[in-house]
């Protein structure tokens, strides 16, 4: 048996999500440790949190309010004992077996970086997969679909590739990793290939999505579709699938292009602020 490795979990209210995923989670049986944040629950989800028994959750914590995820990753890097370390998200469903193909690849190749699970839909990949095909890139045994900048859920990587590129803001929404600056130093981010698919329930498509059932106010909505104000599931599933279009077909040195181009606007503004400031 390989050596565990530790994922963070962290919650924040919509229990019946997260009853889904835990349970998912703790189904297979694949040697990991899990460190449970709870962001400030107020619907029973922190019940949850102190009430499920299983020895691979290893330590709670009950926040007193939503700290977002910057503060809970810090505290996981703090403890962890691996050399690998991941997050598995609220909303999501890991498939058995997701830490048991994606763990050696990393252990294996110093050169690789955030290496995840596809938590879009499969016809999504399938609708542009001859121009996908050309982002996938062999690396030893295994192969990676390769992305600047995958989402921050079911993903492992080296934790000293985490303590690296870690982001210390406490107000920032995302996972607090300089993905896109990995890429850039030289390591490989993406998918594991051939695809490891993980249901994201706030998908419209899934069943469980209680944005279709519940709109897009309150504590039930999707986060990027309230930080986005999409106003509908169907205007959320049409955003969901223009972001799977760009992952796919946009390549990574377009990509990193890109980023470099509106680093140095971000840069050119910033001192022009301090130059006006200093007036």
């Amino acid at each position: 048996m390989s050596d565990p490795v530790d994922l963070l979990l962290i919650t924040h209210n919509r229990r019946e999500y997260v009853e889904r995923s835990v349970a998912t989670l703790l189904a297979d049986p694949a040697p990991f440790r899990v460190f449970w944040w709870d962001n400030g629950s107020v619907d029973g989800t922190a019940d949850l949190c102190r009430s499920i028994n299983d020895p691979r959750i290893v330590e709670r914590h009950l926040s007193s309010e939503n700290v977002m995820q910057a503060i809970p990753f810090r505290w996981v890097l703090d403890r962890s004992g691996s050399d690998l370390i991941g997050k598995v998200d609220d909303d999501t469903l890991v498939p058995r077996g997701w830490v048991e193909t994606i763990a050696p690849a990393l252990r294996e190749h110093q050169e690789l970086g955030m290496i995840g699970c596809w938590t879009f839909w499969m016809e999504d990949f399938e609708t542009y997969k001859q121009i996908a095909v050309n982002k996938v890139v062999q690396v030893g045994r295994h192969q990676i679909l390769q992305d600047v900048s995958i989402g921050g859920t079911a993903f492992l990587m080296r934790r000293q590739h985490a303590e690296s590129y870690f982001v210390n803001d406490p107000l920032g929404r995302g996972v607090p990793i300089r993905r896109k600056d990995m890429t850039l130093d030289g390591l490989i981010s993406g998918w594991y290939f051939p695809l490891i698919w993980a249901e994201h329930m706030d998908d419209p498509r899934s069943v469980h999505c209680l944005m279709n059932r519940m709109g897009t106010t309150g504590a039930h909505a999707a986060l990027t579709a309230r930080s986005r104000s999409i106003s509908s599931p169907s205007e959320y599933l049409n955003w969901i699938k223009m972001d799977a279009q760009r992952a796919l077909t946009i390549s990574v040195k377009r990509q990193l292009r890109e980023y470099r181009s509106r680093s140095s606007l971000w840069r050119r503004v910033w001192r022009r602020l301090r130059a006006f400031r200093l007036k």
